[in-house]
């Protein structure tokens, strides 16, 4: 790995965005920490292992970085979420607060225990949320922990804006992922259909999105949040 340049840290490294994320980090010159319980191998990036659902995890994961890579790191993006499709009747307290763990909190604890660290280099958190936000989601965890980042990602923009820190949110509607692949074949084409696009977006439109709110050609976006669901949502 380059002893220089810029760092980023991407939770859910493993799933269909982090993969599809990874190799443009990389190209970009890059390095990437992968966060994920299962992090992949990929060029350009340190595999990390943590369950971010457990607090203690986060904070080994923060305390087991180098320095050298924490003077560096510029960029977080939080794509690591759990959706288990559970209608409401069928919900535990324990799945509801394990979706809540990983999609919400997780997100804040790492920016809090990077702060506490010490990341000076630090310029972008793009914090991935869902067009389910807003417009709904038949898991109830999943529709109301996404809202629930909203917020969030609106608290952050205002709390590190003093040092220089953009925060973004991205809300994307149905991607053509693994995630996405565990609703039926009906549902999907219902969700397809709902779109000014007529379509499933992609993972690498997705992407490509995450690389434009890091860069510097998005410099004036300071908590926006971007609606990248082909039209099910504006």
């Amino acid at each position: 790995m380059p002893a220089d340049g810029p760092v980023a840290l991407v939770t859910g490294a493993g799933g269909g965005l982090g993969q599809a994320l990874l190799p443009l980090l990389h190209d970009a010159g890059y390095t990437t920490l992968g966060v994920d319980i299962s992090p992949p191998a990929a060029a350009g990036c340190l595999p990390v292992a943590c369950d971010l659902a457990d607090p203690l995890a986060i904070e080994a994961c923060a305390a087991g970085l180098h320095s050298g890579v924490l003077q560096r790191l510029t960029t977080v993006v939080h794509l690591a979420g759990v959706y288990p499709t559970m209608p409401a009747a069928g919900y535990s307290v324990e799945l509801w607060d394990r979706v809540f763990a990983v999609n919400v909190r997780s997100a804040f604890l790492l920016v809090q225990v990077l702060l506490r660290a010490g990341v000076p280099a630090l310029q972008s958190v793009v914090l991935t949320s869902s067009a389910a936000a807003k417009v709904g989601s038949r898991d109830p965890a999943y529709a109301a922990s996404k809202a629930a980042l909203l917020g969030l990602g609106r608290h952050l923009s205002l709390d590190l804006a003093g040092r220089g820190v953009r925060v973004n949110m991205l809300l994307p509607g149905l991607i053509d992922t693994p995630m996405s692949q565990r609703q039926t074949a009906e549902r999907r084409a219902y969700h397809a259909g709902r779109t000014l696009a007529g379509r499933a977006g992609t993972a690498s439109e997705m992407v490509h999105t995450i690389m434009f709110l890091i860069s510097d050609a998005s410099s004036y976006l300071w908590g926006a949040s971007i609606d990248a669901n082909g039209g099910m949502a504006f």
